[in-house]
């Protein structure tokens, strides 16, 4: 073979190559629509927006903790986006709540849909890494179903293993019981509140997923670890 065959070759070899690992960058820094379309930007309707969120879920709060036995609860993904916009960073909640290297957490609502995504890294090596779970409640009292539907980043889909681990530690801490199986290939995650009481203090009786809105509702006794996670006290910074 030839000098210059060999420098032919080598030369298509890196082009494509390079051709890939552009493809690779341009996928894994893609933005997707929903992430882009729920921020809203800064002033003063995000701040309304940010606190009719924290209003909702003081009242909540009340409704579970106080001497009311049914109560329900409202949230758009508008008054969520604005939250992690303005009071969530204020708080410096995202410093405890959020895994090391996210950040920019935004929501996205659409019929028995949940979509999550995250920001991770920073500069120009950052990437948006989403979420799509879809959401239900079985009979049972109680319990949420979570079916994890896709995971990816940018528009590069990924390995979920990492994010089962961490989902179950999360519930692990939470003192919530987790179940896995499989649906059509997808692993569900079958979330079981307060399994370990034989007369629960808080009963989930419903949750909906509509377009842009996040309900959910139940009945409750005494003070439950429902309240605990809703207290409006973390909520905001100190001072406010």
């Amino acid at each position: 073979m030839s000098r210059k065959s060999v420098l032919l070759g080598i030369g298509i070899l890196v082009f494509l190559v390079s051709g890939v690992a552009g493809t690779l960058v341009f996928l894994v820094r893609h933005e997707p629509d929903f992430y882009r379309k729920t921020s809203l930007p800064p002033g003063e309707v995000r701040q309304k927006k940010s606190l009719e969120f924290v209003k909702e879920a003081t009242d909540v709060y009340n409704e579970i903790h106080g001497e009311q036995t049914a109560w329900r609860a409202s949230f758009t993904e508008e008054q969520i986006n604005s939250y992690f916009d303005e009071d969530f960073i204020r708080s410096r909640m995202d410093e405890t709540m959020l895994p090391a290297g996210f950040a920019a957490p935004r929501v996205a609502f659409e019929p028995d849909m949940i979509r999550l995504a995250f920001r991770y890294g920073k500069g120009a090596w950052s990437s948006i890494i989403s979420i799509d779970l879809r959401v239900w409640t079985p009979p049972e009292p109680n319990v949420v179903a979570v079916e994890l539907q896709g995971l990816h980043a940018g528009s590069l889909p990924i390995t979920a293993q990492s994010l089962l681990e961490r989902f179950t530690e999360v519930a692990d801490r939470k003192n919530i019981k987790l179940t896995w199986y499989r649906l059509k290939g997808n692993p569900v995650a079958l979330l079981r509140f307060q399994a370990d009481k034989d007369h629960p203090t808080v009963q989930l009786q419903g949750l909906t997923v509509k377009q842009g809105k996040l309900e959910f509702w139940g009945r409750s006794g005494e003070a439950s670890p429902l309240s605990a996670m809703l207290d409006p006290s973390s909520l905001r910074p100190a001072g406010n």
